[in-house]
Parts: structure tokens; sequence; C-alpha cells
């Protein structure tokens, strides 16, 4: 008996212990970054791998290319930025630097399907050169560098 009440005044002790732990105040931080209502660190990094797809595409002499495997899968892409786009197109955000982010994410996928457009174009021989990078590849930089400063709450 007094075994079992030792050891209920044990339990009980140390309930009471670790119960009082939990009424101290605890500080929590809070983010006040601005909410974005969508992932755009999956939206550029999808666009990253378009991009390296791309490049290889260009680098690879046509007469090696399935030109028609790799159009569809061209297209493909553009598909995934007219659904990303279209998404996008329609979310408003509260805080105007968020909106001013969703506006460069889309600035970069109508410059990435702008430069499939030109791939495109250079497998069927209808470019003389290849397309230029440089404009894709700053505004990949761009929406890229700032994906830190948001929060998101993905649709």
């Amino acid at each position: 008996m007094k075994k079992l009440l030792l050891s209920v005044s044990l339990f009980a002790g140390t309930m009471m212990a670790l119960s009082a732990c939990g009424g101290m105040g605890t500080v929590e931080t809070i983010d006040d970054r601005p909410v974005i209502h969508f992932n755009a660190a999956s939206i550029i990094s999808s666009g990253r791998d378009h991009q390296i797809k791309m490049l290889t595409l260009s680098s690879v002499p046509t007469d090696v290319v399935a030109i028609s495997g790799a159009v569809k899968e061209l297209q493909g892409m553009q598909e995934d930025n007219d659904i990303y786009s279209t998404e996008l197109e329609g979310l408003r955000h509260e805080d105007s630097s968020a909106d001013e982010f969703k506006d460069l994410v889309v600035e970069y996928l109508e410059a990435e399907n702008a430069y499939i457009d030109q791939t495109i174009e250079a497998l069927y021989g209808g470019g003389t050169s290849r397309p230029s990078r440089f404009s894709m590849e700053s505004l990949y930089s761009r929406a890229n560098a700032q994906i830190p400063d948001f929060q998101y709450e993905p649709k």
C-alpha cells in the first residue's frame, strides 16, 4: 500500500511539475513577411527545369534531334507556363509587394514562352540563329532572389 501511495504521489508530483513548465509565457516570433497565395518556389524551379531542357536542346545539332518529339516537349512546357500564368493573373494580394512579385513571375513565364517559340522556330529551320537567353536569365535571377522575402499560402 505504501509503494502504491508513493508511486501515485511521485506520478502526481511529476505531472504537476511538467504542467507548471507549460504555464510559463513563451515568446512567439511573428513572421512579418508578406503572404503570397501561390508557391513561387515551385514555379521558378519548374522554370529552371524548362530552361535546362532548352539549353540542352539548343546545344544538340538539329540533325541529331527528333524534331517532332522535341517540339511536343517544348509545347508541353508552354502549356505548363500558360496554366501557371492563368492561375496567377487571377490572384489579388493585399500587400502590393506580393503583387509586384507575382507580376515578375508572370513576366518570367512569358519570357520563357517567347524563348520556347524561338527554339521551335530554330528547330524547324525558320530561325537563322539560336535565340538569346540573356533576358530570361536575368528575369529568373531577379525572381529567384526575391523568393525568401515571402511566405507562401499555396492555393
